[in-house]
Formats: structure tokens, sequence, C-alpha cells
């Protein structure tokens, strides 16, 4: 045996463990848990909007929510009607629904309930993928999310269907379960309408589903290529129909939420550009991009 054949067989072989290179000490379930734990913030807010607009209500409840702010029932009704002539979730009711569901029931379901995954889908790929933009995507989702959910409290609102249910403007139906049932899933249909039921019939101004779903697109937009951009695109415009089609949303509260989005985007360079500010690191977060970090 060579003296070098009996060097190699006397040093120890290095074991690498499989966070090694990610900048963190934890593995990667650990990791997603610490990724995932801001977003609490998030649900934490939407918990407090929901206390503070209960006596609102439905039926006829309180005038006003715990700040004060009366439901708006008309407004946004009466901007959709000054842009378009009508209500266009009423509009595309009228001409698309017949008592049955169809292809475009099925596809407007599935779009829907993408938007309870996408943040923390988007949030695990971006600590894992793109590591180094991770404290940009924190700072548009919670921006974009906190400056939305202050919208519900300031500026309560009817979506359509309640509009509709109160008797304010033409027939709309929340139809944003009914697909399910057209993909003969109507177990999954049915805990979408008990989500629903448990959540702020309110919080409709902005629209966060329309507002994510176009936030999603815009971080991602410098990090992929064409094709990924069309779909990108493709997914925050299905998702905008899905909203109005479906009687959870005016097309102004979609433009509202495509606002808030944009404003959570910009987030990240308006804070860097803050004199003075440094971003805090939390417990288990890497102080710096590691080169296994791309």
């Amino acid at each position: 045996m060579s003296s070098e054949a009996a060097e190699r067989q006397a040093t120890p072989r290095a074991r690498v463990r499989p966070d090694e290179g990610t900048g963190s000490r934890h593995g990667p379930i650990a990791q997603l848990l610490i990724a995932w734990s801001p977003l609490s913030a998030i649900l934490a807010a939407y918990w407090l909007a929901q206390w503070i607009t209960a006596p609102l209500g439905t039926g006829d409840g309180a005038s006003t929510n715990r700040l004060g702010a009366g439901l708006h029932v008309l407004g946004p009704a009466h901007g959709d009607e000054r842009v378009f002539g009508t209500v266009p979730s009423s509009w595309l009711q009228q001409r698309l629904t017949d008592g049955g569901t169809h292809w475009y029931d099925a596809v407007a379901a599935l779009v829907y309930v993408t938007h309870f995954v996408t943040i923390p889908l988007l949030t695990a790929v971006v600590w894992f993928r793109l590591r180094d933009r991770f404290r940009d995507w924190l700072t548009a989702v919670l921006a974009m999310s906190l400056i939305g959910i202050a919208g519900y409290l300031l500026y309560p609102a009817a979506p359509p269907w309640l509009a509709s249910q109160r008797g304010a403007i033409e027939s709309v139906d929340r139809i944003s379960h009914v697909g399910w049932e057209h993909l003969g899933l109507g177990g999954i249909g049915s805990l979408v309408e008990l989500g629903q039921s448990g959540s702020n019939p309110v919080a409709a101004m902005p629209s966060l589903h329309a507002g994510a779903a176009l936030l999603t697109a815009l971080f991602l937009w410098p990090s992929v290529g064409r094709i990924a951009r069309a779909a990108l695109l493709t997914y925050a415009v299905a998702m905008a129909l899905t909203l109005v089609y479906t009687g959870e949303h005016y097309v102004v509260d979609v433009a509202a939420g495509w606002l808030v989005a944009v404003l959570g985007a910009a987030a990240p360079r308006a804070g860097r550009a803050l004199p003075g500010t440094h971003a805090r690191v939390p417990h288990g977060y890497p102080s710096s991009p590691g080169p296994g970090d791309a």
C-alpha cells in the first residue's frame, strides 16, 4: 500500500450534513417552520380585523364596526357601474350560470383556492431557492397584507354576493365553490363553504386574493423567464376574473388589491432607502446568504 493510500485510509471522511451550505444549523423541516413563522403576523392581524368588524355581521347587525366605520354596500357597486355601465358580477352570472356546473366553474374553483397556498408555498420556495431575496419577500407580503387589512377596518365593504342578499344590487350568488361538484369533489366544495362561513364577510376592499396573485408575479418577475412570466400574468388575470364572476369581489376591489400589491412590491426598496434602517435577523435566519443559497 502506498503512503498516499495509507494516508487516505487513516484520515476519516467528513460527513456532510443535509443542511450544510444553507447557512443554517437547522434541518429542512425546521428551516421551513422558521421561514413560515413571520406569516403568523398576517393571521393575527386578520383575526383582529375580524373581531373589530364582527358587529357588522351579515344581517341587520350594528351600523358600524368597533372603530366606528360603517358598512359600504353601494359604493363599490357604483364604482363598477360608472366604469362598465353595470355590475360585472351580475352581468357575467346572468350569461354564464344556468343552475348547472360547467368547466369554467371548475377552473374558477381551482383558481380561487390557490390563494390559500400561494403565499406559504412561495415563502418556502424563496427560502430554499432565492435566499438572498427572502427578506424582500417577507417585507413585500407583510406590507401588502397589513395595508390590505387596514383597508378592511377603515372601509368595510359588502362584496357583490352580500350586497345582493341585502337587495342593494341585482342578483349575484356566491359560487366560488360550485365548480368542485363539476369535478366530482363536492366534499371539497363543502369545506370551502364552511371556511367562508367563518371568514370576515366585509373584508372585500381591497381584494387580497387579487393582490397576492399579482404580488407573486411582481416578485418572481426578475427571477424567471418569458414562459414563466406569461404564466404568472395569466394567473393574476385568471384570479381577477374568478373573483368577479363568482361574486366574491367587484372590479374596483380587484383594482385596489392590485394597487396594494404594487405598494407591497415597492416596500423592500423603500425600506432600504430610509436612513438608518437595518433589518434585524430573527433567530435561525442566516445573517447573509450562504454559498448554497441560490
